[in-house]
């Protein structure tokens, strides 16, 4: 410690989720780290501060002069602090670091809340939701008021899954910025010991509440509301802020519209040209068609365009025409330097795979910095 110095403690962030009233569904699992990622660095902490003349200097910019902690922040040394804890944790996952765009302070919190869920489900192949929606932000923000997690928005006509349950998902956080709270739920959202778990509904090593916020943004949380699926492209946001006790609470809502997506009041789409060439992965030309289908198996077509370093291909396969209940995951070795672009896979499933008459197909293509995605392909009727 430097003379006169001074820490500041540790500050929580508080995170909470509702339960589901309906039976999870048995769809592809969100992969999840198997423990918390510590802060690298350690931005709920002062770190080192030094005193001149009753004025404070810590090395986390976060924190004031007066040795405070801000209700919410956008000082671009603190986000900058944060932002580098986020790509620390990502490397784990093997995921690029975020780059943020060139207008973030700019940005509205419910804008930047868009963004960087966004962010998260891009560099994992997943496709983006499509932009933040008036019903759905007046939902989140009622929630983020009374500390607390979204319910269904009104006038917000909802779609259902496969089994015919609302396919919505959403959850609640504090956080002295938009970057801090999402680092609470993708990256710190597991079990941390009795005394060390911010995610309040993870009460053990194995409580399936665990990672669970970061699931449901992503998608799909099987031990909770189970989401709106992890390969949904029309899917809206909501997102709310609001000051509550002296603390930042921020809400967001995702829901998949039960017909085209409504008008939205900002975009991901309008967003882009704000992120630096290359900054986002984006999904490449991957194609899929259906050659031939027997009673336990599917031959599928798959062509990709403008790939680099690729590693592993991965075909996933669902019952229903809309890639929620997953049935079968066939995976094989891509080898860039055979300048393999095409072929065709047959994925075996149960022998009741005939039964269900319609089904779909996504394929995932793995690079160093994160997964490629096609679409969504209903594969047509038995």
């Amino acid at each position: 410690m430097l003379a006169g110095a001074a820490t500041v403690s540790a500050i929580g962030l508080v995170l909470a989720l509702a339960t589901a009233t309906t039976p999870p569904l048995t769809m592809e699992a969100p992969v999840n780290p198997s423990a918390n990622i510590t802060a690298t660095p350690s931005f709920l902490s002062s770190g080192q501060c030094s005193n001149t003349n009753g004025s404070y200097s810590c090395s986390n910019p976060c924190v004031s002069a007066t040795l405070k902690w801000p209700v919410f922040t956008n000082d671009p040394s603190c986000t900058a602090y944060v932002l580098e804890a986020i790509d620390n944790a990502r490397t784990t996952e093997n995921l690029a670091p975020m780059v943020l765009p060139t207008n973030w302070t700019s940005l509205t919190v419910p804008e930047q809340m868009l963004v960087v869920t966004d962010l998260e489900r891009v560099a994992r192949g997943y496709p983006p939701y499509l932009g933040l929606n008036v019903k759905l932000d007046h939902a989140a923000a009622i929630a983020a008021n009374r500390d607390e997690d979204p319910q269904l928005a009104s006038g917000f006509t909802v779609g259902f899954d496969a089994l015919g349950v609302s396919a919505w998902g959403g959850s609640w956080s504090e956080g002295f910025d938009t970057l801090a709270a999402d680092y609470a739920m993708f990256y710190d959202d597991g079990w941390g010991g009795a005394n060390g778990t911010s995610n309040i509904v993870c009460t053990s090593p194995t409580a399936p509440g665990c990672w669970a916020h970061r699931d449901e943004l992503l998608g799909n949380a099987p031990n909770y509301n189970p989401g709106v699926g992890l390969w949904c492209d029309t899917c809206e946001l909501g997102a709310g802020y609001a000051v509550v006790k002296g603390s930042s609470s921020l809400a967001q809502l995702i829901e998949l519209p039960a017909a085209s997506p409504p008008a939205m009041v900002f975009t991901w789409q309008s967003e882009l040209p704000f992120f630096p060439a290359g900054a986002i992965g984006s999904v490449k030309t991957i194609s899929v068609a259906r050659v031939a289908f027997t009673s336990s198996s599917l031959q599928v077509q798959w062509a990709v365009a403008d790939v680099q370093n690729v590693s592993l291909a991965a075909l996933y396969t669902f019952s229903g025409p809309s890639c929620a209940r997953i049935v079968s995951v066939t995976s094989f070795p891509y080898v860039p330097t055979f300048n393999i672009l095409s072929g065709t896979v047959m994925t075996s499933g149960p022998s009741n795979l005939s039964q269900r008459g319609r089904y779909s197909a996504v394929m995932r293509i793995f690079t160093p910095i994160g997964s490629l995605t096609s679409r969504c392909v209903a594969l047509g009727l038995n």
